[in-house]
């Protein structure tokens, strides 16, 4: 009976431990994966501004601009200054201008107005930049003619500048003041500067630097353009910019009238192929006109002292 219990004991021992063996043999199923998250989507790069294109300026473009703005901002006195004028601002607010003498240098040396600089025609654009940009510029030559080139230069700049009328040959001389009234001592330029211009100024810049790096004036004598509208009248255009009544009481034969302030408008109407002569009373505004014939790439040239040059000289005039 002992035995029995036994062999009872032991069996159900080996049952459990069979039922344990197996519970823990068999791993527990190992639990699901998480899910990853679905990657974020990332955001479309932002479109970059699209960048303007660069304006370029067309040379041409830009000075027929501004000539035909000269024309029409003409003021009453044309960019002119009787020397009497000249004068009385020179005893009564020295410092508030700047005059600038333009002939050669000997003659600047043998007198020139007090405190008036030299800047002769070749160097004139070069040293635009030691000119006053607060002061009047009171600008002189010979006969004003080569001042009007310098002025008008100027004016497109910004500098408020001006001609002296007659220039020391036709104004200055025949007022008599005697040498005494004279400098032989050179003033000197103010210093050097940055003139800061704009993308437009630059253009006209560079066009004016051309111009008078040249050194050539293309004034021609009347006796000169005589000559060629004697000898070849269909090859050449007279261009006559005085009032219509004055150019209907006598002018050089062929001759084509525009009013001075009408330049700038009627631009188009003046041929390119042919040289152009340009002739007014007295020289003074054929050479603003000239200066901007010529950055506009007209082949121009002035006549010297305008109709009183002309008929000075004894040259026939017309009236048809």
């Amino acid at each position: 009976m002992l035995f029995s219990n036994k062999k009872l004991i032991l069996f159900l021992a080996l049952m459990l431990s069979l039922i344990l063996f197996t519970g823990c043999g068999s791993p527990a199923p190992a639990p699901a994966p998480a899910e990853e998250p679905a990657p974020a989507e990332e955001p479309a790069p932002a479109e970059a501004p699209e960048e303007e294109p660069e304006v370029t300026l067309d040379p041409a473009e830009v000075i027929a601009a501004h000539t035909s703005s000269y024309f029409e901002s003409i003021p009453d006195n044309l960019n002119m200054i009787p020397v009497a004028d000249v004068l009385q601002l020179m005893e009564d607010n020295p410092d508030a201008i700047v005059l600038v003498d333009m002939r050669a240098a000997e003659d600047y040396e043998a007198g020139h107005l007090p405190g008036a600089v030299h800047i002769p025609f070749p160097e004139f654009a070069n040293q635009m930049n030691r000119l006053s940009t607060t002061r009047q510029i009171i600008v002189y030559c010979y006969s004003g003619q080569n001042s009007a080139q310098g002025v008008a230069a100027l004016k497109l700049l910004g500098y408020n500048a001006i001609s002296m009328q007659g220039g020391m040959n036709f104004g200055w001389a025949p007022l008599d003041l005697g040498e005494d009234t004279l400098e032989t001592e050179a003033s000197e330029l103010g210093d050097a500067r940055d003139m800061n211009l704009d993308d437009e100024q630059e253009i006209l810049f560079d066009a004016i630097s051309t111009y008078f790096a040249a050194g050539n004036n293309h004034i021609i004598p009347p006796q000169d353009l005589f000559d060629l509208i004697d000898s070849t009248p269909d090859a050449i255009t007279v261009l006559d910019i005085r009032a219509e009544d004055d150019f209907d009481t006598g002018h050089i034969e062929g001759a084509v009238n525009v009013p001075f302030r009408n330049v700038g408008e009627r631009l188009s109407e003046i041929s390119k192929v042919r040289p152009i002569y340009v002739t007014c009373y007295s020289g003074q505004t054929a050479g603003q006109t000239h200066l901007l014939l010529r950055l506009n790439g007209y082949n121009s040239f002035t006549l010297n002292r305008g109709m009183a040059g002309w008929t000075n000289a004894e040259m026939p005039v017309v009236t048809e």
